[in-house]
């Protein structure tokens, strides 16, 4: 009879060989790095935050390059992340991924993103650079780094350049109808019907009727004080009346109104 040799070591490694085959198999039939990138995507757009979440590892750290306007730049976990969502859905985001590589566990994208907040401006989308490490079925991070053409759109428009103020006399007295101001003292006012008034840290300095011609503006004041003729400079800037100086002709007898006057230089309009 021929005897059979059985090696007590055969059977263990066919399971050991069988376990790493269905090893091997399982992770084959896993979900692949582009497709747990579309499932994320999708969910997020549709506002389904729980379903975008579920596509992150909990300790997932999400870095936006550079830093938003309110200065969050990253999110660590899924309550960080949660917020961060909230905010693209209530602003009813979308983000499109196209143009996508995978070089085994990372997956790199164009990212198109458009939203309320950037239409109000008159944005119509951003782009950037997706780029994500995906293990097992998830997102461990991922980073968007907007392009240098997306950021020329969000950067604020050109603050104007004004004109320097040009100066010269009153041309008629609708130059000078209104109320101007010198700080911390007071105002003088000039109405169409030819009455004017002049405050100083809140009393009348001097009021009453007052005349135009030629750029001079000449007081009769009801008050103690008497006459006196002053004339008058506006300055402009891109049109726009900025401050009246009022430079006096002679003397003025309304010591209150003079000082005013010589020491405040000009008149701001507001």
């Amino acid at each position: 009879m021929r005897q059979i040799s059985i090696n007590p070591l055969e059977e263990p490694m066919k399971k050991l060989v069988l376990l790493l085959f269905v090893a091997i198999l399982l992770t084959a039939c896993g979900p692949a790095p582009q497709d747990v990138a579309n499932s994320w995507q999708e969910a997020l757009n549709k506002g389904d935050i729980d379903a975008a979440l579920s596509f992150l590892s909990e300790d997932a750290v999400v870095t936006i390059s550079p830093a938003g306007p309110e200065g969050d730049a990253v999110f660590t976990g899924h309550t960080e992340i949660r917020g961060w969502y909230e905010t693209i859905k209530t602003g009813k985001g979308i983000t499109t991924l196209s143009n996508c590589k995978v070089d085994g566990e990372t997956v790199t994208c164009l990212d198109t993103y458009a939203d309320e907040g950037l239409k109000s401006m008159g944005v119509d989308f951003i782009e950037g650079e997706w780029k994500a490490a995906v293990r097992d079925g998830k997102i461990l991070l991922y980073t968007f780094t907007t392009t240098p053409e997306s950021l020329a759109k969000l950067a604020p428009p050109p603050e104007p350049t004004l004109s320097a103020p040009v100066e010269a006399l009153a041309g008629s007295i609708d130059d000078l109808v209104g109320v101007w101001w010198f700080p911390k003292m007071g105002m003088i006012e000039f109405k169409a019907d030819g009455t004017s008034r002049c405050t100083i840290n809140g009393e009348i300095a001097a009021e009453g009727n007052y005349t135009f011609d030629n750029g001079k503006v000449t007081w009769v004041s009801r008050s103690s004080c008497g006459a006196a003729t002053y004339e008058a400079y506006v300055a402009r800037q891109d049109g726009k009346p900025i401050w009246l100086r009022m430079q006096v002709i002679g003397s003025d007898p309304c010591r209150d109104r003079a000082n005013a006057f010589s020491t405040t230089g000009k008149f701001q309009n507001p």
